[in-house]
């Protein structure tokens, strides 16, 4: 089946299984050789499926190799990595496998620690690592294994990027090496949040050079492309990784930034479309998806898709945990979301869209919702500065000039040279009659932007009212002081004998 597979031929390896014997793919309780092999034949079922694109057929593939193998990782990660479940159907799985019936107790204690990790690849890493979770000396050893392992530090650093701690994860992918297997595609995604472009490009050639034949070379070599701002030739390597990985859900969503970044928003939607189709469980497709639509002005479809973002994303937070969703059904629009939402990114940019959509108020609590799930230890990421900019634009449009004004000033603390944030501080200054403060405010920002067109429109207007209250002042009127002004003595000699015809003390004579 594997050579079958390697020279992609999935339907002749899918065929080589309709003809073995039928209670050789049951598992056997009493033979765990044979379920381990048996967990192996799954596996590679599912790829030739996956490949065939017959995604539920290859989830139910793999979600039975678990079955058969608790401990075959490569299942699992294969699950994890495709998004193939929600996370709920995720939890659900991990709960019904029989562990203890096929494992000692300190293997089951480490395979539980290292997959309940990977259930929390989307939550933020806390600051201080949390206690183990039981007194048991087994539990506490399979911790302190497994925090050595290479899966280990892969998962912390995806928590990290997570949080939007990027240079943490570069830092935690530092002992991992850079080979596909050690997080190279987190590696490329948290060197372009960090824009550091020639790291960049010298990680995506090594891997290029290592590694020709696998996706991740060639995802890295788009990812800098699209950092460069040449979409054109990141989509050619991204084609070329997907090409080479059909189902790798990620490759899809760059394809997509790079029509994004190009203002074509059809294609764009319909990358987003297809990343959704290869991870079902993944909250990023939707949010993606009704961020479009928020461009496009359909309000209707932006809900839509921001809530399916927001309910997969608290289920991937709460590792199973019922969502109860009764409640947050019998409200509409926005109030849906923010009864659920527990990632920033999608609070943020549904406060986005509602704001866009003429509801200042509900921008105005999603806004804040996105800072209490971003802050960690009341420190906010710089990432977040666009979010205070758009709680001072949502309260200023409630009539709260002077709370916008702080929301500003406190952008401003975050990323100070941004000239859009000095221009809507000179707004608010402006409305709140401090005309003069305003003008400096906005001179700063045409500092910082010459070409600010609603900082040009803004100055000439405060410009204005300056002039209008300076030719509406009185003139003060200051009394003039008496001036006395007294003749020279008269001459001591008489005017008779003064010669009148003499003008100056110089005379000449002519013969």
């Amino acid at each position: 089946m594997r050579a079958h597979l390697a020279a992609k031929e999935s339907s002749t390896a899918l065929n080589l299984l309709e003809d073995c014997d039928p209670m050789l793919l049951e598992p056997r309780n009493t033979d765990q050789t044979h379920n381990r092999a048996l967990a192996g034949v799954l596996v590679t079922q599912a790829r030739a499926l996956s490949a065939l694109e017959r995604r539920e057929a290859a989830a139910e593939a793999l979600t039975a190799a678990l079955r058969a193998d608790c401990a075959c990782y490569e299942a699992l990660d294969l699950l994890l990595e495709q998004h193939a479940l929600t996370p709920r159907q995720e939890s659900e799985l991990i709960e019904s496998l029989p562990i203890s019936e096929q494992l000692s107790g300190a293997e089951g204690a480490l395979l539980l620690s290292a997959y309940r990790e990977r259930f929390h690849r989307y939550s933020p890493a806390p600051v201080a690592p949390p206690p183990p979770d039981s007194d048991d000396p087994i539990v506490r050893e399979a911790e302190g294994v497994r925090s050595r392992t290479l899966e280990a530090a892969v998962c912390g650093a995806r928590r990290l990027a997570a949080g939007c701690r990027w240079g943490a994860a570069l830092e935690r992918l530092g002992a991992a090496g850079g080979g596909p297997g050690s997080g190279a595609a987190l590696r490329a995604a948290c060197l372009l949040e960090l824009r550091r472009a020639p790291e960049l490009f010298a990680f995506a050639h090594g891997l290029v050079d290592a590694y020709p034949t696998h996706w991740t070379a060639w995802y890295a070599v788009g990812c800098y492309y699209y950092l460069i701002g040449k979409n054109e030739l990141a989509r050619r390597y991204l084609s070329k990784s997907k090409s080479l990985e059909p189902g790798a859900g990620c490759v899809w969503l760059a394809y997509g930034h790079s029509f994004a970044a190009d203002n074509e928003h059809d294609q764009a939607m319909a990358a987003y479309f297809k990343a959704s189709q290869l991870m079902g469980g993944c909250h990023l497709p939707p949010l993606y998806v009704g961020v479009e639509c928020s461009l496009l002005n359909n309000v209707a479809m932006c809900e839509r898709f921001l809530y399916k973002a927001a309910v997969l994303h608290r289920g991937a937070t709460e590792a199973g945990s019922a969502v109860d969703e009764g409640d947050v059904e019998n409200k509409s629009g926005w109030d849906r979301i923010l009864g659920l939402v527990s990632d920033p990114h999608v609070a943020h940019e549904a406060g986005a869209a509602a704001l866009a959509a003429g509801d200042p108020g509900a921008a105005r609590l999603l806004w804040l919702r996105t800072l209490d799930v971003a802050a960690h230890d009341g420190q906010l990421n710089v990432r977040w500065a666009a979010t205070l900019d758009g709680l001072g634009h949502a309260s200023r449009a409630l009539g709260g000039a002077a709370e916008g004004l702080q929301w500003h000033e406190r952008a401003l603390g975050l990323r100070p040279r941004r000239g859009a944030s000095h221009t809507a501080r000179g707004l608010c200054l402006a409305l709140l009659g401090r005309a003069a403060a305003a003008a400096d405010a906005l001179h700063g920002a045409l500092a910082l932007d010459p070409d600010d067109v609603v900082a040009l429109a803004l100055l000439d207007l405060v410009v204005d009212t300056l002039d209008r209250h300076l030719a509406e002042e009185e003139i003060p009127q200051f009394p003039f002081p008496a001036v006395n002004i007294s003749l020279p003595a008269a001459p001591a000699t008489p005017l008779a004998s003064v010669d009148v015809t003499n003008t100056s003390d110089m005379s000449m004579s002519f013969d």
